[in-house]
Order: C-alpha cells, then structure tokens, then sequence
C-alpha cells in the first residue's frame, strides 16, 4: 500500500435494499470507491435490484448483497460466516434497519403489547444481537466502528422541546432505548480496553448515533418536506469516513445546515 493512502474498509450497512440504507451505499461508494460495501436485504431479489440500480447510477465500488433480516438470528449467523470467510474482518457496521407505522392505533391490549414488543426487537433487541454477533470481526480491524440510526424521536430533549414532532410512542420510545444501548455498549468497550490497557489485538470499537431528519422515503410515506436519502445519509458517511476521531467527543450526530451538529440526548 503506498503511503498516505487510506486502507480498504469493509463496510456493512443493514436494511440497504432502499431508502436511507441505500443512500448510505451510494454516497459513501460515490465518495470512496475503493471500500467494499455489504449490502443487506430481507429479500436476495430485492438486494440485486438496489444493486443494479446503483450500477446505474455509475456506482463502481465493490458491492456485496447479502440477505439478512435482523430479526433471524439464522440469517445474522449466516452474515457473519459470510463476512469472516469472505473478508476476516469488519471495520463499520451500520444499524440502519428499521421500520414505523404512522398514524397506527392499538385498541386492544394485548396489539399493543405486541406493537411495542415488535419495534423493541427490531430496534433494540436485535441491534444488541447483530452488533454482539459481529463484535470478533470488529476487533479484527484497526479502527472498529459502529453506527446505530436513530429518529429525532430518540433525543428526549427535542421531544420535550417546543417544537412540533411527530406522536409515535412505541417508534420513539424504541429509539430512545436504542441510545441508551449504544451508551451502554460504548462504556462496556471502554472498561473493556481500559482492564486491558489497550490490547492492540483487539482495539476498541467507537460507537455513535446518527439522526438522519426526515427523509422523502416510504419509510416516512414520501413526505414532501422531507430530505432525500441521500442527504440524510450525509451524517453516516461523514462518521464511517472519520480517521482522526474528530467526532469522538460526542456520540450523536446529525448533519444540517451543511455540517456536523451535536444531537442533545
């Protein structure tokens, strides 16, 4: 490798068959080419149309389509053989997949277990899983991340904010809890490295939150005044990109106005 060059990373982003997940690829591969992106889909089809159109979009970078759907623990399972045969590492892995239900109303008690207990899993529950599961291949690389996407809803403090946001209870409330994971998981690597003064064989993983706004996707039913993926996928590119750690002294960013801001919690 010559020097000053910037090593290959392997880059693995969930949910990317469309919408957010899919900008994330195509910016990132638009603006560093010579990464090698994983690209998740529930359905194999569905990921070989994102990536065909992608392709025609002139996106030239290394794109591998995997199925994975982040409630399987089969699939996750799956994924990760994939990665560790394929590559032996992983240096970002980016918790993007997700789902709502807007202007969703429960009226029978146990739905509306069943509505919280489903946006947990998906949010929670199985970003804990997926991340334990590829945390080997994390520690494989010289410079660990990940990227866990949250809502507006997550900051607390804009909900209780003068401004006007969205009513979703079991949305918010799941992204609220996937902060607080990712802090908890953030402190864990750090008592980690410290009981082990610094083990280079396994370095420590920086995590962070991404708040992407309102996107024009069927994931927020196309709204009009919404960003376009692409553009609410600025805020993860920038922080997969980041060599000299100056996001590290806070963990939830967004990117509005044309540059990096410091989401409250």
């Amino acid at each position: 490798m010559a020097e000053g060059t910037t090593p290959t990373k392997i880059i693995l982003v969930t949910g990317s068959n469309q919408g957010l997940g899919l900008g994330v690829i195509e910016v990132a591969a638009s603006r560093y080419p010579d990464n090698v992106y994983i690209l998740c889909s529930r359905n194999v089809d569905n990921g070989a149309s994102a990536l065909a159109k992608l392709r025609e979009a002139g996106i030239k970078a290394k794109i591998d389509v995997i199925q994975l759907d982040v409630t399987n623990d089969e699939h996750i399972e799956a994924a990760t053989r994939h990665v560790e045969l394929t590559y032996g590492r992983l240096d970002v892995l980016v918790n993007n997949a997700g789902y709502v239900r807007l202007n969703h109303v429960d009226t029978e008690l146990s739905a509306m277990r069943a509505t919280f207990n489903e946006y947990m899993n998906v949010h929670i529950t199985s970003v804990a899983v997926l991340t334990h599961a590829f945390t080997s291949l994390l520690h494989k690389s010289t410079t660990p991340k990940v990227i866990n996407v949250t809502s507006g809803l997550g900051s607390i403090t804009n909900v209780l904010s003068p401004r006007r946001m969205a009513r979703v209870p079991a949305y918010g409330a799941s992204k609220v809890g996937m902060n607080g994971l990712t802090a908890h998981l953030q402190a864990g690597e750090n008592d980690r490295t410290a009981a082990s003064s610094g083990d280079p064989i396994k370095p420590r993983i920086r995590f962070f939150i991404s708040n992407p706004g309102v996107l024009k996707t069927a994931f927020a039913n196309y709204i009009s005044w919404g960003k376009e993926p692409q553009e609410g996928a600025e805020s993860i590119v920038q922080l997969l990109a980041d060599e000299k750690g100056q996001f590290d002294h806070a963990m939830q960013w967004e990117f509005e106005e044309g540059k990096m801001r410091v989401v409250p919690w």
